[in-house]
C-alpha cells in the first residue's frame, strides 16, 4: 500500500535544509545552487516515484519534464480544466480590482508571497489542466489566503464566494487524482510544503489510505526569528525591522490544530535536540540512516543554525542582540 507523509514548514523555516537532510538524507536533488550569502538552499522537496507525472514548472525548459510522457486517462479532468479556467481569470481579477477599490499601493507587484501574490495565480491558470499531476499547493493557495486578510471585511458577493467553492472543488479534484494514481501505482509519496492542504488546496479534499503529517511548531520568538529569515531571502527586509513586540503565526497555528504530530523549531534548531531531530527522520522511514548518522547529523544542523544567525546578524544587526537572548 502506498504511504503519504506529508511535513508542514513555514517559509524561512528551513523546508529546504530538511528535505536535503531528513527527506532525501543528502542524496543530490538541488534544483538550484546554495545561496551562501543568505544561507538558502534549493532542494526538490517531494521524493516519490510520481515525478514521472510531474509537469516540473522550476525546470526553465518544461519540454523535458517527464509529464509529457504520461497522459491523464480521466478526461473528466481535462474538460473540467476547461470549465473553471476563465473563473479562476474572473477570480484573479475581482482580487486586484478589490484591492484597487481600497488604494491599495504597489498593485502590480507579484512575487511567492507577496500582497497580491499575481504571479501565483498566473501560474495556476495557465497551468490549470496539469494540476493533477503534482502538488500544486505553493501557488494555488494565492487564490485563498487574500481572503483571510485583514483588507476582507466579510462582504464579498455571493456570485465570488459560489466561485472559490468552485475552484477548491476543482483543485481538490485533482489532487485526489493524484493521489488515486499514487495508490493505483503502489507509489509512497513523502514531501515537505508550507501548508496543510485544506488551507492551499481545499477544506474538503479526501485524503488516501496511510496518510500522515508533521508540522514544525513555532512560537512567537521563533516565528519572529523566521519571519526575520524569510524576509532576508526573499530580498524583502528592512535592516531595522523585528525589533518590536513579537507576533503570532495564524497559519501555523491553523496547521498544528490539522496536523496529527508537531516537532519544535527552537528544539530542533536553538536546542539541537537529539530526539526532535530524530522525530523528522523517522516521519520519512529514515530512522536507520539518522541512527547510523546521528553525530554528523547533529553537527550539520548546528552548523546550519549558526549559519542561520550570522545571516541575521549581517542584515538586521539590531534584532540580532535580540535573538542572542532567546
Amino acid at each position: 500500500m502506498a504511504k503519504f507523509r506529508e511535513f508542514y514548514v513555514s517559509p524561512g523555516a528551513g523546508s529546504n535544509f530538511l528535505a536535503k537532510h531528513c527527506l532525501w538524507c543528502e542524496i543530490p536533488q538541488e534544483w538550484a545552487p546554495q545561496d551562501i550569502s543568505t544561507n538558502e538552499f534549493f532542494i526538490n522537496r517531494v521524493k516519490s516515484d510520481s515525478e514521472v507525472m510531474a509537469y516540473d514548472i522550476r525546470n526553465s525548459d518544461p519540454t523535458t519534464a517527464p509529464a509529457k510522457y504520461y497522459d491523464c486517462p480521466d478526461k473528466s479532468i481535462l474538460s473540467e480544466s476547461e470549465r473553471i479556467k476563465p473563473i479562476l481569470i474572473e477570480l484573479t481579477e475581482y482580487i486586484y480590482n478589490f484591492y484597487k477599490s481600497k488604494g491599495a499601493e504597489d498593485l502590480n507587484d507579484g512575487g511567492d508571497d507577496g500582497a497580491f501574490a499575481k504571479d501565483d495565480r498566473k501560474i495556476v491558470i495557465d497551468h490549470c489542466d496539469h494540476l493533477w499531476r503534482e502538488d500544486f499547493s505553493v501557488w494555488t493557495h494565492s487564490f485563498f489566503h487574500l481572503f483571510e486578510s485583514e483588507h476582507f471585511d466579510n462582504d464579498i458577493p455571493g456570485p465570488v464566494v459560489e466561485q472559490i467553492r468552485e475552484v477548491e472543488d476543482y483543485f481538490a479534484m485533482c489532487r485526489e487524482y493524484y493521489y488515486s494514481e499514487c495508490e493505483r501505482n503502489d507509489w509512497d509519496m513523502f514531501q515537505i510544503c508550507h501548508s496543510h492542504p485544506f488551507l492551499t488546496t481545499s477544506p474538503r479534499l479526501k485524503f488516501p489510505n496511510d496518510f500522515k503529517t508533521l508540522v514544525i511548531r513555532l512560537d512567537p520568538e521563533t516565528n519572529m526569528f523566521v519571519g526575520a529569515l524569510q524576509d532576508i531571502k526573499s530580498d524583502n527586509y528592512e535592516p531595522n525591522a523585528y525589533v518590536g513586540n513579537f507576533g503570532d503565526n495564524m497559519r501555523n497555528s491553523q496547521c498544528i490544530q490539522l496536523a496529527d504530530d508537531t516537532v519544535s523549531y527552537r528544539k530542533i534548531f536553538f536546542e539541537n535536540n537529539v530526539e526532535e531531530i530524530r522525530k523528522m527522520y523517522d516521519f520519512f522511514d529514515n530512522a536507520d540512516y539518522f541512527e547510523e548518522n546521528k553525530t554528523k547529523i547533529m553537527k550539520e544542523f548546528k552548523e546550519y543554525h549558526d549559519n542561520n544567525m550570522i545571516v541575521i546578524k549581517d542584515y538586521m544587526p539590531l534584532f540580532y542582540e535580540r535573538v542572542k537572548k532567546f
